[in-house]
């Protein structure tokens, strides 16, 4: 709110003027490493593989750019994180039979939506799960 005097021309008037600028809720921009990539059988630790990357958020409202933090989220076949600041990590069982049973070439997707402080952004985070040819037993 902003306040000042208008006075008439000749001197004899004034009047008090008061504006007042209202904000509003601006929207972040979200960017970053958004897809991730896992294959079964490779670089397997503690029986799972895992993808991560970082997403970044810039919003022009004071103390807006970070993200709901998301310790543990379940997918269709692994669990995801996200920290405030934007870290995403994704685990995955790689004994589980859906990864096991993926040929060369075949690929499961795994997703999960990163939101804004705020919640006026989202991000779609999406990592591919790839199958090998396993050795026959």
């Amino acid at each position: 709110t902003d306040s000042f005097t208008a006075t008439s021309l000749d001197g004899t008037a004034t009047k008090l003027v008061t504006v007042t600028i209202q904000g509003t809720n601006d929207v972040p921009v979200i960017a970053g490493v958004s897809t991730g990539t896992v294959t079964e059988d490779a670089n397997v630790a503690n029986n799972n593989v895992t993808s991560g990357g970082t997403l970044t958020i810039a919003d022009v409202d004071a103390g807006q750019s970070s993200f709901i933090a998301q310790p543990s989220v379940a997918g269709t076949y692994g669990t995801f994180t996200l920290a405030a600041d934007g870290a995403w990590t994704y685990t995955a069982n790689n004994a589980q039979t859906a990864i096991q049973q993926l040929g060369a070439g075949q690929t499961l997707t795994d997703s999960f939506t990163a939101t804004s402080l705020d919640g006026t952004a989202t991000k779609l985070v999406t990592v591919t799960i790839q199958g090998t040819n396993d050795v026959p037993v």
